[in-house]
C-alpha cells in the first residue's frame, strides 16, 4: 500500500511549497547554523523556484523554460526587496504571494511550532529544501496510514477491514494537505499517535497506552498545541460523557475509562499551561490576526464581536456550500453511524477528532481555508467507515466442528438411558 501511493504521488513531486512552508524552513536553517539573512534568502530561493514549474507559469502559448526561470528570478528579486519591511522580526517579513506581513506577531505563531521545523530538519539537510520536506510529508502521511490500521485491528476488525482505514486516510481529500510541506500531515500523525494511545489503554493496555498518549501530546505541544489542547478537552468531554452515562446506569465503569480520561484532563490542562509559560500566542491573537488581515491593520476594539460575526458568516457560506455537494456531511454521517453502531468507549473516543476538527474551524473562520482547517474532522470517517463495515459483517463460520459433534453419542446421552449389566456372582 505504501509503495503504491509513492508512486502515485511521484509525478506530482515535489508539489507546491507555500508560504507558511518558508517559516518552518527559515526556523530549519537558523537550526543548522546559517544567519538570519541567510536562512531567509534560502527559505525564498526554495520558494521561487516553484515557479520553474510549468504548472505555475501561466503563458497562453505555451511552457517555455525561459519563462520559468524569469518568472523564478522576479519573485526571488520581489521578496527580497520586503526584506526592510519587517522591523523586529527574527526572519524578516512573512513571504507571501502577494504583500508581505512585516509583523512579529505572525511570525510568533509559527516560532511557537518549533517542533515542525525540528521534524522536518533531516531532510532538509539531507536532500536540500524541497525534496526533503516533500519526503519528510510523504513519510509522516504513510506512517498515518499505518497508525489507522493498527488503531482498527486493535479494535477487532479483520485485516482487510483495517486495510480500508488506511486506503481511506491515503485517498481522502484530506490528503492534499497532509502531502504539503507544511504541519498538517505531522499534526494528524501525532494525533492519531494519541488516538491509538487512548484505544489501547481503553482495551487493557496500561503501559503502550501511556507511552504513546505521552508520546503523542508530548511532541504535539511543540508542533501545534492549540490542536492538541482542543483535542485534549474533546476527548476528556467525550469520555466524561461515556462515565456520567455508566454511572447513571449503574454499570461499572469500562476498564482503562477513568485512566484515560484523567489522562485526557491532565494533557489539557498541560498544553494550557505551557503555552501561558511560554508566552506563545492565545485566543486574543488568533482573532486579531483573523480580524486585521494578519496584523497588517491596526487591532480591532472588539475582537470577540468582530470573531463572532465572521463565524456567523462563515458557517452560513459553508453550511450552503456543503448542502450543495454533501459528500463531506455524508461522509462525517456515515462515520458517526459505525462509532454508535460500534458501541464501546474505545470507538466513541474517535469523535474526538470531528470536535476538535470543528472546534479549530470555530477559531479560525477562514473561508478560503477551511478545508485545511478542520482536517482532523476527516479522521472521524477514516476510522468510522471500516467500524461500520465491521459491525454489518456477518460472523464467520468456525474453522472447524462445533466439539459437539466431535463427542460420541453415547457419551452424549443421559446416564437413564444407559444400559446397565447384571453384576457377575
Amino acid at each position: 500500500m505504501a509503495a503504491l501511493f509513492t508512486l502515485v504521488q511521484l509525478p506530482y513531486a515535489p508539489g507546491n511549497f507555500y508560504p507558511d512552508s518558508t517559516e518552518y524552513l527559515t526556523q530549519v536553517y537558523g537550526m543548522v547554523g546559517d544567519s538570519p539573512a541567510e536562512g531567509r534568502d534560502k527559505a525564498i530561493r526554495a520558494f521561487c523556484d516553484q515557479y520553474r514549474n510549468k504548472s505555475l507559469v501561466l503563458d497562453p502559448v505555451g511552457y517555455k523554460p525561459k519563462a520559468g526561470a524569469k518568472a523564478a528570478k522576479n519573485c526571488v528579486k520581489r521578496l527580497h526587496a520586503q526584506d526592510a519591511q519587517g522591523p523586529g522580526t527574527r526572519y524578516g517579513p512573512a513571504i507571501t504571494r502577494g504583500a508581505s506581513i512585516p509583523s512579529t506577531r505572525y511570525e510568533d505563531i509559527f516560532l511557537s511550532r518549533r517542533g515542525v521545523a525540528v521534524l522536518y530538519l533531516p531532510g532538509v539537510v539531507i536532500l536540500g529544501p524541497r525534496a526533503g520536506m516533500w519526503l519528510t510529508a510523504l513519510f509522516w502521511t504513510l506512517l498515518g496510514g499505518v497508525l489507522v490500521f493498527l488503531l482498527l485491528r486493535r479494535l477487532g476488525t479483520s485485516p482487510g477491514v483495517a486495510v480500508l482505514g488506511q486506503v481511506l486516510y491515503l485517498i481522502l481529500p484530506m490528503r492534499k494537505w497532509t502531502m504539503a510541506p507544511l504541519s498538517e500531515g505531522i499534526t494528524l500523525g501525532l494525533l492519531m499517535t494519541c488516538l491509538l494511545g487512548a484505544v489501547y489503554l481503553l482495551t487493557g493496555d496500561r503501559k503502550r497506552g501511556l507511552w504513546l498518549l505521552a508520546a503523542g501530546f508530548g511532541v504535539g505541544l511543540f508542533v501545534k498545541y492549540s490542536q492538541f489542547l482542543l483535542f485534549a478537552a474533546a476527548m476528556a468531554g467525550i469520555l466524561a460523557i461515556v462515565w456520567l452515562v455508566q454511572r447513571r446506569r449503574a454499570e461499572a465503569p469500562a476498564p482503562g475509562l477513568t485512566l484515560t480520561l484523567g489522562a485526557a484532563v491532565a494533557a489539557a490542562a498541560a498544553m494550557f499551561l505551557f503555552s501561558k509559560l511560554f508566552g506563545w500566542p492565545g485566543t486574543a491573537d488568533t482573532m486579531q490576526d483573523l480580524l486585521t488581515e494578519h496584523f497588517r491593520q491596526p487591532d480591532v476594539a472588539d475582537p470577540f464581536g468582530g470573531w463572532l460575526n465572521t463565524n456567523i458568516d462563515f458557517w452560513r457560506i459553508w453550511l450552503a456550500e456543503q448542502l450543495q455537494e454533501p459528500f463531506l456531511l455524508v461522509a462525517w454521517a456515515a462515520g458517526a453511524w459505525g462509532v454508535f453502531r460500534f458501541h464501546r468507549p474505545a470507538g466513541y473516543v474517535l469523535l474526538a477528532t470531528l470536535l476538535a476538527g470543528l472546534a479549530n474551524q470555530v477559531g479560525h473562520p477562514n473561508v478560503s481555508q477551511g478545508d485545511r482547517i478542520y482536517t482532523a474532522a476527516w479522521l472521524l470517517t477514516v476510522y468510522g467507515v471500516p467500524l461500520l463495515v465491521h459491525t454489518f459483517r456477518k460472523p464467520e463460520p468456525p474453522a472447524t466442528e462445533p466439539v459437539t459433534q466431535l463427542i460420541p453419542i453415547q457419551a452424549r446421552r443421559s446416564p437413564d438411558s444407559v444400559p446397565t449389566t447384571a453384576p457377575v456372582a
